[in-house]
């Protein structure tokens, strides 16, 4: 990849995601991707998270990660270089793009209005102030260091439809119910209900992508049917999921009718 002016490579993407960035790799250039439509998974070491229309991710240089759209998508992506986002964040942030960052992102990606390297520098200036100021998503699932902790959450990852409490994972895990709750805290930020319901959103929207039916995630998910699987996806997602399976359809005929 070469770097337009030794400085940013902007790339609009309408398709799925290359094969490549499925395994996990790092590039010495700052990253940001922003989705404008479809839903993207992300994964470092550290935090799973997931994309959908309207959010953005900022990926610091030489940070080792991957990305999986289940679906069409339509991403506008910026590789910037080090010396430019040298002061900037130095870890993976996943937000809500606000107006003035998408419309930052539009005019820079824009072919037919190419902007001078000054003026290009002073809009990346200003699109790190906005990233900086944005609060981190609720999308992103922290992962655990501790190794009693990975027992369990790569249990639940592998296996989503379990149910177990804390005082059953301890058992399984060798610590008490409370060490683990403390655990989750101190090691994700989140309380176990919370990390769970963020794991399981995440697979959800994945299952919708792929046509899954409230049925078929129900039993993927560990509910007891389609309606309360249904019920618990509007109370954490505020969305029902027939609106989310309509729209991710949509955007896939939309987006081959654009690719034929």
């Amino acid at each position: 990849m070469t770097l337009e002016n030794d400085a940013l490579v902007i790339e609009r993407v309408l398709d799925r995601v290359d094969e490549d960035e499925h395994l996990p790799h790092r590039h010495p250039l700052g990253q940001f991707v922003l989705v404008k439509h479809g839903v993207l998974h992300g994964h470092t070491q550290e935090q799973h998270w997931l994309m959908k229309s309207g959010m953005a991710v900022w990926i610091p240089p030489n940070t080792l990660h991957s990305g999986e759209a289940y679906n069409r998508v339509d991403l506008t992506v910026m590789y910037i270089a080090p010396e430019l986002c040298d002061s900037f964040v130095s870890e993976v942030k996943l937000i809500e793009a606000s107006f003035l960052i998408t419309a930052l992102c539009d005019r820079l990606a824009s072919a037919d209005r190419p902007v001078c390297i000054k003026r290009r520098n002073n809009m990346l200036q200003l699109l790190f102030e906005e990233i900086e100021e944005m609060p981190a998503s609720n999308l992103t699932l922290p992962l655990p260091k501790d190794p009693r902790l990975k027992k369990v959450t790569d249990s639940l990852l592998g296996n989503p439809s379990q149910r177990l409490s804390l005082a059953q994972w301890g058992a399984k895990v060798g610590a008490t119910e409370r060490t683990l709750a403390r655990l989750f805290r101190k090691d994700t930020g989140l309380r176990y209900t919370e990390w769970h319901n963020r794991m399981l959103l995440a697979v959800a929207w994945q299952g919708l992508a792929n046509g899954a039916t409230n049925e078929q995630l129900s039993m993927m998910l560990g509910f007891s049917s389609g309606d309360s699987f249904g019920h618990w996806f509007r109370r954490v997602a505020d969305n029902c999921p027939g609106e989310v399976r309509r729209y991710l359809q949509a955007l896939n005929l939309s987006t081959a009718h654009q690719a034929d």
